[in-house]
């Protein structure tokens, strides 16, 4: 019995990444430092997963940490959030590092596609935040439509550059199409 050709795809590359990614979401989110033990070694896995693939790149890689704990830092310090556990807590930053890794792997088909990065950001940065927040992650220190507009903002402007750095040192999509 064969596999489908999707399955044998980066198909299942990047559905298997986002999957993964959503375990990484939901245990630094929902249970921040009590289940920080839990979080390191799956983070841990999508990085290693990550850094494996052909093309993966570090420099991608750390910029887009930095950019990401930049982003969160802003926010804190404008006042439009208030993250459990302090202003940039430890399970933040492990989200962050497995965020990292998880775009460069499952999103790198983004690669210069500027408008779809942005909506893409736009529609879901705002969410995660929303949905965290009532799971105790944060609390929303301005009204809730203030928080959505400026995580969009931000989440769009994130996504644009990931799209352009991508582009510029991803080197995966590159590889796929020559290997079809």
């Amino acid at each position: 019995m064969t596999l489908p050709n999707w399955l044998k795809s980066v198909t299942l590359r990047r559905l298997a990444g986002l999957l993964w990614f959503d375990l990484v979401w939901f245990s630094t989110v929902a249970g921040r430092g009590d289940w920080l033990l839990l979080a390191l070694p799956i983070v841990a896995v999508q990085i290693f997963l990550s850094s494996t693939r052909p093309g993966f790149n570090w420099r991608l890689y750390s910029v887009l940490l930095a950019l990401g704990l930049g982003l969160e830092a802003l926010v804190v310090s404008l006042g439009v959030l208030d993250f459990t556990g302090g202003w940039l807590p430890l399970w933040l930053i492990v989200l962050w590092l497995g965020f990292a890794a998880m775009v460069t792997t499952t999103l790198d088909w983004l690669a210069g596609r500027y408008w779809v990065a942005a909506v893409i950001g736009i529609a879901s940065g705002p969410l995660t935040y929303a949905v965290g927040a009532r799971l105790g992650a944060a609390e929303i220190l301005v009204t809730e439509w203030l928080l959505w507009v400026t995580y969009g903002v931000l989440w769009g402007v994130y996504m644009v550059l990931f799209a352009w750095l991508m582009q510029r040192w991803g080197g995966t999509q590159k590889m796929e199409v020559a290997n079809g």
